[in-house]
């Protein structure tokens, strides 16, 4: 077991569910059936959490509340800033068929305003000595783990924005990634933080 990776929808939450699939370095296509995906299809979130403590023995899952470090909150208009393109686009395809109602697509972006905040409050990380944990989402909540000792690469990643803003990417990689799964990054941190957190 390479990864893992805790899903939880809308739905889940009504029903007190989760999700729990893993990445296994077994080669072959993403469809293969020799690869173990799902661990847990569906159970409910002491389950997902006793198991992957089962299988993890040593490590500490899941993280305290206080081990988890949330990402600066005014990270909300990048990923509010990612969205205003499509939606413009769509108002501009839209416009050429209906006209001026084509207009009424950009009242999505008060709401995609309010998503990106929402979603900003949720994105956090979590490293100990043996696990480094990432957490995202909001109407879909997700929580991605590895184990330190299998993590392939490590790479640092800063866009001019990073630049101008003083902030950077981290990019965890494991064998066996799923395309599926979100991916093992922390996104957003301060450039110091995310330098000594590459360093240790």
């Amino acid at each position: 077991i390479q990864a893992w990776h805790l899903h939880e929808n809308l739905l889940h939450r009504w029903m007190g569910r989760r999700s729990l699939r893993i990445d296994t370095a077994t080669g072959g296509r993403e469809d293969d059936p020799r690869k173990l995906r799902e661990l847990a299809p569906i159970a409910t979130p002491d389950a997902c959490d006793a198991l992957a403590a089962h299988l993890l023995p040593g490590a500490a899952w899941p993280p305290a509340p206080a081990q988890w470090k949330g990402l600066p909150r005014r990270a909300w208009w990048r990923l509010f800033a990612a969205s205003v393109p499509w939606n413009l686009l769509l108002a501009a395809v839209l416009s050429w068929y209906l006209g001026a109602w084509a207009l009424l697509v950009l009242l999505w972006l008060p709401w995609s305003a309010y998503a990106a905040w929402r979603q900003a409050g949720r994105l956090g990380y979590a490293v100990d000595s043996r696990l480094v944990a990432v957490r995202g989402g909001w109407w879909t909540r997700w929580w991605r783990f590895a184990e330190v000792d299998k993590l392939q690469a490590l790479r640092l990643q800063r866009s001019p924005l990073d630049r101008w803003l003083g902030t950077a990417t981290l990019w965890l990689d494991t064998a066996g990634a799923g395309s599926l799964s979100p991916p093992l990054r922390i996104r957003y941190l301060p450039e110091a933080e995310a330098r000594t957190l590459y360093l240790q």
